[in-house]
């Protein structure tokens, strides 16, 4: 046990039944008091009780302040540097740029669109090819055709020469991020089922 945790316990503990005897019994305290100071008023005798506390208190608060330049403490530790505070900004997160790019593709971004799309058409051929145990060249080709998938959104995402539904195009002029990132999600989902990964 650390000597700063004895002291500041001890002087601390004294302090507070010496408060506790004058708060509850402040009678029968300043008659022990002139028990043992002599021919001293009960008033005079509280004072000085009362003054014995607010030195102990001092000489407590000193002794913390001198012992307390020691090694920190684990609590100490964990109050500079709490256990939440995430250390993942240092490094660059995975994926970090294609949620970037996808974010940038939502706000109206053109350059940004067309990346992501190229990288969901390269994960929809990849897929599409493991799938259904097709060559990269014609998978690659039955993207560009919109025949990968069943889903119609999906296919004209990646499909240079299919065209979204009128209610997709209109969506897209009533609401144009929530279309977009619609469109991106619904090519993902169906990614994810060409290559047996649906949950």
């Amino acid at each position: 046990m650390r000597l700063r945790t004895v002291v500041f316990g001890t002087v601390g503990l004294l302090a507070t039944a010496a408060a506790v005897v004058l708060t509850v019994a402040p009678a029968v305290a300043g008659e022990s008091l002139v028990a043992v100071l002599g021919t001293v008023s009960p008033t005079t005798a509280l004072l000085a009780g009362s003054l014995v506390v607010g030195v102990c208190a001092a000489v407590a608060g000193w002794l913390g302040g001198l012992f307390g330049s020691g090694s920190p403490t684990a609590f100490d530790v964990a109050a500079d540097s709490p256990p939440e505070a995430v250390t993942a900004t240092e490094s660059r997160l995975v994926a970090a740029d294609i949620d970037a790019a996808i974010d940038d593709a939502v706000a109206g971004d053109d350059a940004a669109m067309d990346a992501v799309t190229e990288r969901l058409a390269a994960a929809a051929t990849t897929a599409y090819a493991v799938g259904s145990s097709t060559s990269q060249a014609s998978a690659r080709q039955a993207v560009r055709a919109g025949t990968w998938t069943d889903d119609a959104v999906a296919a004209a995402l990646l499909s240079p020469t299919e065209p979204q539904s009128l209610l997709a195009r209109l969506r897209l002029w009533l609401d144009p991020e929530s279309e977009r990132r619609r469109r991106i999600r619904r090519t993902v989902g169906a990614i994810e089922r060409v290559s047996g990964g649906e949950r």
